[in-house]
Parts: structure tokens; C-alpha cells; sequence
């Protein structure tokens, strides 16, 4: 079902605003709690039940055929926009989207059903505005940045989207064995004397790890996601739909299990860190053994905010984002080499007129 929340007071479309962590009316200025728009699971479904499903379900029976860069149109599924009516083709796992031919915002709430519906949702609070001074500051940063990148157009891909993670709990321990030695140089005499001792040092280190992040989508660079971070989760609150209202969002394509071992790695770098900060003094030392394991294990779906942009320059990608919580940024401006052609004729130019305008006044 494509839903859009509607205001109380005058009936215009809400849009959750992460300043005031609200749904805002642009229209009357009302503003209203998720929570008062708050529907179970169960209700959602039956909701749906009563929209006539003609062309809900239907792949777009036109169009070009499907190639490796496209998406398949056994993928695509065709909505009826709440708001102007028209037909809208997306991917079966879109959540939140807005409509190509009014703009305005548009939740798919039955793909947030089952297995794709998440138990926690942590709000933007980070507002459009924020992100787009801290990426034309990133830009300015560098005269070489291409003059493409701050055009107007440009900044509008700026996209914020609640993306799916996987938060992983558990307890760890680490076992650690050290081949160790230490060398001692004296002199006895006219004779110098190098001692070696060896030593075998054995080592256990125990933590508990609690919500370690992992994103659950394929096209996410995960090195790109983890720069982002941290994120608070004591600000986690209940999934309610009617924040996605103005957002994108996705199903997650990645289960729990296949990104469980990224939150184990991550675990098993901090212990192995730790214990090995135990085992000191040696001159030399190598690593013999090393054993982890985990119990009491504990994972939860959320979607967590994030501000992107995609963008290709010269046949290389381009990505900008930010932690739509905290504003902590990622990205990579690229440098255009020709700048410094066009800033030197403008130097030069300007020194002409300035010469130009000192002959006229007979100084020189």
C-alpha cells in the first residue's frame, strides 16, 4: 500500500522534520507526534487488504528489456500514488520513495511487513539545510573542486534515506598464546654478553559487545558506512512508518547471518587489542594461538539515518554522505587540474586592466 500522512488540523501532507522530531504541516504549521499516526503490523495488513490490488502487484509490462545494469522487471512493481494518482514503477523492495510525477512523498508500508519490518527506527536530526552548508564547505575546501559539484542541480541529489542494519549483542572471549623473548646485553669484563630468555605467555580477555552496526544492503560500501559512524542508539525508538514520511528507504537484501562475521571481526580486533595489551616487555614476540569464542548472542533490525549522494565524474564514482544523526561526514571531491588554467587567465587579465588602468592615469 502507498500511504501519506495526512494533517490533523487542515488535511495537507506531514513530513517528519528531524529539527523538532515531529511530523510538520508546511501549510498550517501543525505538528504532530509519530506516535498519533502509530498503526501495528496487523493493521497495516488489514488496511491494505481493503485497497484494490489491480496493478499493485503487476511487473510494468512495457518498457526496455532487462540488461545487467537494469533491474528486472520481474523486480518492478507498480503503485497507485496517494496523492495525484498516477502509476509509479519501483522496486519491489523500495519502503519509501517520492513520486516522479508530483514530488511529493510516498511509504510503501506493505514492504515493511514479516521479516522487513524493523524493530527500532533512529530519526534524522540532521535537516536538509545542515547537510547541504557542510557539503558546499567540503567543496570550497579546495579551488580545484569541478564547478559541477556545486551547481545547483548537483546538491539537489543530496538524498536522505533510512538505511537497514543489523545490530549484533554478544559475549566474547579471546584466548591468546605468545611465543615471547627478551634480550639482555651486559658486559662482564672486556666481554660483552647478550642473554636471550623465552618465554610462552598465555592470555584471556572477555568483553561484552553490545549493538555492534552492520548495514544489511549489497550496494553499500561497508568502509564507507563504518566512517560514519557511531551512531547513538539510546535515541532508538519503536519503527513507526510515519517517520520515513519525506525519506527513502529499502528492505535490506543481506540477512542477519551473512553480516554477522563483520561484527565478529570487529569484536574480535578490540579483544585481541586488548589482551595484547597485557602481554608486554617481550623484545621480539609472534602469536602462536588464538582462539575466540561468543555466546549469549542477541540481533536487531533498525533503520538508521544517512544523507548520500552519487554522483560520476570522468567515468569514476563519487560518493558523499553523512551520519544523519551526529553530521559526522564521508566523501571524496575530486580535483579538476584546469582550474589552474582558468584561474591563471583570470589573474592575468586582471593584471592587464590594472596596467591598462594605470597608463590612463599617466602614472606610468
Amino acid at each position: 500500500m502507498a500511504k501519506k500522512y495526512n494533517c490533523k488540523t487542515c488535511g495537507a501532507e506531514l513530513f517528519f522534520d528531524p529539527k523538532s522530531g515531529k511530523l510538520h504541516c508546511e501549510y498550517c504549521g501543525s505538528d504532530f507526534e509519530p506516535s498519533e499516526y502509530d498503526m501495528t503490523e496487523e493493521e497495516e495488513t488489514k488496511e491494505d487488504a481493503q485497497i484494490p490490488q489491480e496493478g499493485m502487484d503487476a511487473a510494468a509490462e512495457e518498457g526496455a528489456e532487462a540488461t545487467d545494469d537494469s533491474v528486472s522487471t520481474e523486480d518492478l512493481v507498480v503503485y497507485k500514488c496517494p496523492h495525484c494518482g498516477a502509476e509509479m514503477i519501483t522496486s519491489q523492495k523500495t519502503v519509501a520513495t517520492t513520486c516522479v510525477y508530483c514530488n511529493r512523498a510516498v511509504t510503501l508500508t506493505g514492504n515493511v511487513r514479516g521479516e522487513f519490518r524493523p524493530q527500532y527506527i533512529l530519526p534524522f536530526e540532521k535537516e536538509r539545510s545542515e547537510v547541504e552548508a557542510a557539503y558546499r564547505k567540503l567543496c570550497k575546501g579546495s579551488f580545484l573542486t569541478p564547478r559541477t559539484f556545486l551547481a545547483d542541480s548537483q546538491i539537489q541529489k543530496i538524498k536522505g534515506m533510512y538505511v537497514p542494519y543489523w545490530l549484533y549483542t554478544f559475549d566474547g572471549v579471546a584466548n591468546v598464546t605468545v611465543r615471547g623473548s627478551r634480550v639482555h646485553t651486559f658486559r662482564r669484563g672486556d666481554t660483552e654478553i647478550t642473554e636471550t630468555s623465552h618465554y610462552l605467555a598465555v592470555e584471556e580477555g572477555q568483553g561484552r559487545f553490545f549493538r555492534i552496526p552492520a548495514d544489511g544492503m549489497k550496494e553499500m560500501d561497508n568502509l564507507m558506512m563504518d566512517s560514519i559512524e557511531p551512531f547513538h542508539f539510546n535515541k532508538l525508538v519503536p519503527f513507526n512508518p510515519a517517520y520515513l514520511s519525506g525519506f527513502y528507504a529499502q528492505q535490506w537484501d543481506e540477512n542477519a547471518a551473512v553480516n554477522e562475521p563483520r561484527a565478529k571481526t570487529r569484536a574480535k580486533n578490540a579483544l585481541s587489542t586488548e589482551v595484547m595489551n597485557h602481554i608486554e616487555g617481550f623484545t621480539t614476540s609472534v602469536t602462536e594461538n588464538e582462539n575466540y569464542s561468543w555466546s549469549d548472542q542477541k540481533v536487531e533490525q533498525v533503520m538508521l539515518p544517512v544523507w548520500m549522494m552519487y554522483t560520476e565524474y570522468k567515468g569514476e564514482n563519487y560518493v558523499f554522505g553523512m551520519n544523519g544523526q551526529t553530521g559526522k561526514m564521508m566523501g571524496a571531491i575530486p580535483t579538476d587540474t584546469t582550474r589552474l588554467l582558468e584561474i591563471g587567465g583570470a589573474v592575468f587579465i586582471i593584471v592587464q586592466i590594472i596596467f591598462l588602468i594605470i597608463r590612463i592615469l599617466g602614472v606610468m
